[in-house]
């Protein structure tokens, strides 16, 4: 018996180089016209440029025939196939009927996630024609004890199966792939191929391409290559491994299923080169260490039989870093000493976050990584763009997103973008302090007119960009093709600026060419969807975008290399390090299927989860075997502790239990080599300690730079944080607004007030049922308009209703004695003996008519006691004295009959401030310290008095706390 062409590289080889040379081993005496007529099949174009490039390193001769298996279909053969369908074109389709099936039963998911729904379902009808899986099989299956759920997705799926059906004018990509292969496989068994056909460095795990390989391996001039084989499982072992036992999940399951459809014994696959394979022992220990779970009793017999732990070792390191952050820079560590070394250093990660860590922290070196997964496009810079000019159309723009959109590099990238940018910033002051917290088309024509004196440039800019703002409509509904267009007509106008006729730089360079391309299809294929709203292709966009890749080769450092764990198989180099080895990373977690559960997909005979986790173990076995190996977790995440990869586990549990044969010390010294990449990375971040600390500040200018003028709320942090008015009146130096204001008590206390200050005028009487409704239904509009959180609203609108009726009753005895005209009024008064004047903005002055005045303050917070009233907090104690003297022109020079702080929060009472408790002087005391600041000896000192340690002041990081702290003198400066 003959048996079949079936061939192994053991995963200690570096199988591109095996493989050439057991090429030439096996064909080198060819004719050069015979030998370039070689066909090798590989299943990845990395595997192609591999090889091609070994080619290319000599000796010179006529080359092979590389191909991909995919491309087998392109041969004229074939020609009357119907071309495949576009992907993206049959996922459009896809998502309609999905959204209708949303629409009429929307239990089964959110109408955000059609999209994502639909490219599930198109990978499912895939998988079914990868596998030769027949519709009839998947609407026989039996889910009559399965939940409503998954008895509607199957519903759903026999209504959708025409997407099956192989004569369509446009079939599946994997359906036709199918059936070029099922049509290659009949033409060789009746007419072989007159030149050698091999199958180069694919483990068969999809059925069509493991058909192909049974195809070939039964040529008399047929070769399959297999990557990886380990070569120390012997006969018994490989019995035991089936898929009953759960054997799909061990490294080598799918070179026994496939040598079993050739009727072979998969320990009787011969070597494809004759070659002494370098990491014998290595290659015994992890063998072992994976054997499959039936029989792992064999690590008590064999495992001490194992030679020289300590040379399968040596080169092994094992890196658990506290936190992914520490790994990163471990990592980039141990690349960059490769580097200074002169080797070749690859990180095999699956975790694309670790990855870009890893770039991130290569730049200090300026070394940036070839990365043979490139940067998603989403996440380029014309991907991000476009995600932002997608969010304008279907969002209200706020203060965040309008800037974000106007300061990217690609925004005005056309001529004249200096402008550009002053103008971006003037408006970035104005809505940082002003809003509002949707700005519209309106607002930016409004800000530009408001200069002192209008800038006709600035007026150009804002009208141009307040045209292209769209109107906001979430119930508008227009075909997919009408918001492409709109969206590239948006993204192109924004990028070229008002004086630009093209699209700026937003197609330029690579990124931008793939953007290109990736949008032009969609407007080709956008009539396969119906009807959408701007959030529908929001989230199209985002997903859609997210498919595509840029690489940036040519600025790589060629040494440096990050692979997926698929390139892996058939890449080699001189250190290999395997990064974020942790269960749910390495092997992930399985992406859970929308249509079939687990027992469905069995019964079909579809993938399961194992065959993906047996694929990834032997990705990690064949990496484990190179010569220089770093297996590197992190024991922590951003949430709780990792647990750390099933491989690694039987790894470190083997070896701790080899006492006899050195494996705890072995085990010991693979962690002393990660603790030390550990510590260098540790002591790269470590700042140094400061040799000369800051001391306690207290600077003292000269009293002409004093300022001469204060609030009566800034009285109160003059007494206990004299360096923040320093910093703010003497420096001119004001904390910047915040872009995004959060809501925080700020904001609610500023709502308060603006809620009160437009109720108060309507002088309803407060005892009329209908003021209660007013005063909501006022809040509920202030909210609306000045609260960008509709959670946040309906909060502070519950709270208004808590302290509304209190407020009101309250409000009863407050109108009785005094009329409320006066609200958020200003004032200032003079003080006598020195050039100062302390201003004010009273929150409301009511006068009795007698002409009396009560003044009131609202807070949302506690209110000050008696303590701090009597020891900081004068604020209604100044504005009772500016009143008496004709402070606030509102009310002229007036008797105050009392002052009260109105407290509307979780609980609403008044606290009286005690002005009696005040001597006669109190005036006379302010107008002395206000007297003493005016003088050139007294300093500024930071956190003189300030309540709580743990207190955070604005001006912090100026005075440099934290190099000293409040147990210190302060230390005097004088300033000229």
């Amino acid at each position: 018996m003959t048996l079949p062409n079936l061939f192994s590289i053991a995963p200690t080889l570096d199988f591109g180089k095996a493989f050439l040379n057991g090429l030439d081993q096996r064909f080198g005496h060819l004719p050069p016209e015979q030998f370039a007529r070689i066909e090798i099949l590989v299943n990845t174009r990395r595997t192609q440029r591999r090889l091609r490039d070994l080619f290319d390193q000599g000796p010179a001769r006529l080359l092979p025939r590389i191909r991909l298996v995919t491309d087998l279909g392109q041969d004229a053969a074939f020609h009357d196939l119907p071309p495949p369908a576009s992907a993206l074109r049959r996922q459009l389709e896809l998502s309609t009927l999905v959204g209708e099936l949303l629409r009429q039963d929307p239990t089964l998911a959110p109408r955000e996630n059609r999209f994502a729904l639909a490219e599930s379902l198109g990978a499912l009808f895939s998988e079914m024609h990868g596998e030769g899986v027949d519709p009839d099989q998947i609407v026989s299956l039996d889910v009559e004890d399965e939940s409503g759920h998954w008895k509607r997705a199957l519903r759903f799926i026999t209504l959708v199966q025409h997407y099956f059906d192989e004569t369509r004018p446009d079939p599946d990509p994997e359906a036709r792939q199918r059936l070029v292969v099922e049509r290659l496989a009949d033409q060789w068994a009746n007419t072989p191929p007159d030149h050698p056909v091999i199958v180069a460095g694919s483990t068969g795990s999809r059925g069509t391409t493991a058909r192909l390989m049974q195809a070939v391996a039964r040529l008399s001039n047929g070769f399959v290559v297999l990557p990886g084989v380990d070569p120390h499982l012997p006969h018994a072992v490989w019995d035991r491994m089936t898929a009953m036992d759960g054997g799909e999940d061990h490294p080598q399951y799918r070179f026994k299923a496939l040598a079993e459809t050739l009727d072979m014994h998969p320990a009787d696959i011969p070597p494809w080169v004759d070659t002494a394979a370098p990491e014998q022992a290595r290659s015994e220990l992890v063998s072992l260490a994976l054997r499959p779970a039936p029989v792992t009793d064999h690590w008590i017999t064999e495992g001490p039989k194992l030679a020289a732990l300590d040379k399968a070792t040596k080169g092994l390191t094992l890196l658990e870093a506290p936190s992914p952050r520490a790994e990163a820079g471990a990592i980039a560590i141990a690349m960059r000493h490769a580097v200074e070394q002169g080797k070749t250093v690859a990180l095999v990660t699956p975790d694309r976050t670790l990855t870009r860590q890893v770039t991130s922290a290569m730049e200090r070196w300026d070394i940036l990584p070839d990365d043979s997964a490139g940067t998603p496009l989403h996440l380029s810079p014309p991907g991000r763009f476009l995600r932002h000019t997608a969010a304008l159309l279907a969002n209200r723009p706020t203060p965040e997103a309008l800037l974000t959109l106007l300061k990217h590099p690609l925004c005005h990238s056309g001529a004249r973008r200096g402008p550009h940018v002053l103008n971006t910033t003037a408006l970035e002051l104005k809505l940082r302090r002003h809003g509002p917290a949707f700005p519209g088309p309106q607002d930016l024509r409004d800000w530009a007119a408001a200069g002192k004196p209008p800038s006709p440039e600035r007026q150009d800019w804002a009208h141009w960009l307040a045209a292209l703002l769209p109107t906001h409509d979430p119930n508008r509904q227009l075909p997919l093709k009408d918001w492409v267009s709109w969206h590239r007509s948006l993204s192109e106008q924004l990028a070229a600026g008002p004086d630009g006729t093209k699209a700026g730089d937003l197609w330029e360079k690579k990124a931008g060419r793939e953007a290109l391309r990736m949008i032009t299809a969609l407007q080709e294929d956008a009539d396969a969807a119906g009807e959408m709203t701007a959030t529908d292709y929001e989230v199209l966009i985002g997903q859609y975008l997210s498919g595509g890749e840029v690489r940036e080769a040519d600025q790589s450092h060629p040494d440096v290399l990050i692979w997926g764990t698929l390139e892996a198989r058939v890449q080699s180099a001189d250190v290999v390090i395997l990064g974020g080895l942790n269960e749910g990373t390495w092997p992930a977690v399985p992406t859970p299927d929308p249509w079939l559960n687990r027992a469905m997909r069995r019964a079909a005979g579809l993938l399961l989860p194992e065959r993906r986790i047996g694929l990834s173990a032997h990705d990690f076995q064949i990496a484990a075997c190179a010569p220089e190996v770093i297996i590197s977790r992190a024991i922590r995440d951003n949430e709780a502790e990792t647990v750390a990869s099933r491989w690694v586990s039987r790894l470190l549990n083997l070896l701790g239990g080899l006492k006899a044969t050195g494996g705890p010390e072995a085990l010991a010294d693979m962690r002393a080599r990660g603790s030390r990449l550990l510590h260098a990375a540790a002591t790269l971040e470590t700042p140094e300690d400061a040799q000369h600390p800051a001391p306690r500040p207290s600077p003292r200018p000269p009293a002409t730079a004093r300022p001469r003028h204060l609030s009566v709320t800034q009285i109160k942090t003059l007494i206990r944080d004299p360096y923040a008015i320093y910093a703010r009146h003497v420096l001119g130096l004001k904390p910047l607004d915040p872009l995004v204001h959060s809501p925080d008590a700020v904001l609610r206390g500023s709502l308060t007030h603006d809620i009160l200050e437009a109720f108060l005028p309507e002088c309803p009487d407060p005892s009329d049922p209908a003021a209660y409704e007013r005063l909501l239904e006022i809040a509920e509009g202030v909210l609306a308009r000045d609260c960008p959180w509709p959670a946040v609203q309906r909060l502070w609108l519950a709270s208004v209703e808590r302290f509304a009726r209190q407020f009101l009753e309250d409000e009863i005895v407050r109108q009785a004695r005094a009329a409320p005209g006066n609200l958020e009024k200003r004032g200032e008064t003079r003080l006598d003996g020195v050039d100062f004047t302390l201003v004010a903005k009273a929150d409301r002055l009511d006068v009795t008519e007698d002409g009396q005045v009560w003044i009131y303050d609202y807070k949302t917070g506690q209110a000050p006691t008696k303590t701090a009233q009597s020891a900081y907090d004068k604020q209604l104690h100044l504005e009772a004295a500016m009143v008496e003297r004709g402070g606030f022109e509102a009310v002229g020079k007036a008797r105050v009959a009392g002052a009260e702080y109105l407290q509307l929060g979780s609980e609403v009472k008044t606290v009286a401030a005690d002005l009696e408790a005040e001597n006669g002087d109190f005036w006379e005391r302010f107008t002395r310290l206000m007297q003493r600041w005016a003088t050139d000896d007294l300093g500024y000192t930071a956190r003189r008095a300030n309540m709580k340690v743990d207190e955070t002041g604005q001006y912090d990081h100026l005075a440099r706390y934290g190099e000293w702290d409040e147990t210190q003198p302060p230390t005097p400066e004088d300033l000229t």
